[in-house]
């Protein structure tokens, strides 16, 4: 069963909450596919400005050229930042899921670009002080920190398992709306909830915690608003509405935190075999009662 499956989809987001940048074949760093995450909003005092309260970031689209970030996003000029880090820039503290960091200030030009655009006071930060995994969730030699992602370096889903939610939903959705960083295909649906090591092309990974969703699937990442209907999130507590076994919290689930193990030079590329190294009889999530 499992050289069948392989890797269908490559994304990473520069940007937390922004668009994604699709790619072919990625690198990676010990935060996870390199750049992922790398840059995050915050208001004024400090918090996170993510898709959960402004959807209309789906819209902006990050990429890295050369040795550049280049955002574009409608109705506004191309904004370009050097990847060249600056000594200087002024670090602020940041804390993400109370998963505490900090952030080096990405100068006025950034702040005004994304200030023009939300319509209200943003700072562009980029990680300074990595934040910690969950340290239930360690796995000796993989990764233990993360940049701006939620909590974990890696997403991966399966395009199995979507084409099981969409069956219970009256208009189908497509994977970006989950925001992945790999998707496979190939594996009977929800399998991976059984998935404890896998290797995916050269890359060593461990399944760490099933992903609980919150609204932001509901968002049509082409559009970038947010329904006061919940189409995705109803399906899924529907269908996988259960508890999460590391700090017994209720969720609606669907994809799998993943962490790896950093080996330079590794790169994962659109169509690489996925095996699955160890599997456990139990899913990583239960019913909810």
């Amino acid at each position: 069963m499992s050289n069948a499956i392989e890797v269908v989809g490559l994304s990473y987001y520069p940007v937390k909450s922004c668009g994604a940048t699709q790619a072919e074949e990625v690198g990676f760093s010990e935060f996870g596919i390199e750049h992922d995450r790398e840059w995050m909003l915050v208001g004024r005092n400090g918090q996170p400005l993510t898709q959960r309260v402004h959807p209309e970031l789906a819209l902006v689209q990050p990429s890295i050229e050369d040795d550049s970030l280049v955002v574009c996003a409608p109705g506004m000029g191309k904004l370009v930042l050097s990847l060249e880090r600056d000594p200087g820039a002024e670090i602020i503290p940041v804390t993400l899921w109370k998963k505490p960091g900090t952030g080096a200030s990405q100068g006025v030009e950034a702040n005004t670009w994304f200030s023009d655009y939300l319509g209200k006071d943003a700072r562009l930060l980029r990680i300074d002080q990595p934040r910690p995994t969950k340290p239930e969730c360690r796995v000796d030699g993989a990764s233990e920190r993360t940049a701006f992602a939620d909590g974990f370096p890696i997403l991966l889903a399966s395009t199995d398992s979507l084409g099981a939610l969409n069956s219970h939903l009256s208009e189908p959705v497509t994977v970006d709306r989950f925001r992945p960083n790999i998707v496979v295909e190939g594996a009977p649906a929800y399998d991976e909830d059984y998935w404890r090591e896998v290797r995916i092309g050269a890359l060593c990974g461990f399944v760490v915690r099933a992903c609980a969703r919150c609204p932001v699937p509901n968002i049509d990442q082409s559009v970038g608003m947010l329904s006061r209907e919940r189409p995705v999130t109803d399906a899924l507590r529907e269908t996988r509405r259960g508890v999460d076994p590391v700090g017994s919290e209720r969720g609606e689930f669907f994809g799998q935190n993943v962490t790896h193990v950093l080996k330079p030079g590794v790169v994962v590329r659109l169509h690489d075999r996925v095996e699955v190294v160890e599997r456990s009889a139990a899913r990583n999530w239960h019913a909810a009662v």
